[in-house]
């Protein structure tokens, strides 16, 4: 048995049990934990089972399980990424509306000064 067989289901065990910790503490959503189980369960059967990408690289069209393997990830960066840059629009968004709220706030509290 080669060493990826025998490492990778254990990095993935590790990897569920965290995003379930995680979501135990409220950390994340189910979805999210959900969607990190599947694919470490992907993970689990390619390295035990690698004849088993070639099956899945076939449903696609694909030749090699490889390339199926190597498009499935970038498919998942790419989720990420479009993830994070949602996120960082919002938090934009939210950091703007607090800076204009601490400005008119202290517009408002400079003007009493001033009065005085």
């Amino acid at each position: 048995m080669l060493l990826y067989s025998i490492l990778f289901p254990i990095i993935s065990i590790l990897a569920i049990l965290w995003f379930v910790y995680r979501y135990m503490k409220q950390k994340q959503s189910l979805i999210t934990v959900i969607l990190w189980t599947v694919l470490w369960m992907f993970v689990i059967l390619f390295s035990i089972f690698p004849k088993a990408s070639e099956r899945f690289a076939s449903l696609f069209g694909i030749t090699r399980g490889l390339d199926f393997i190597i498009i499935a990830v970038f498919l998942v960066l790419f989720y990420i990424i479009f993830g994070l840059f949602n996120k960082i629009d919002i938090l934009n968004d939210e950091i703007n509306k607090i800076v204009k709220e601490v400005a008119i706030n202290n517009e408002i509290s400079l003007d009493d000064e001033e009065d005085e």
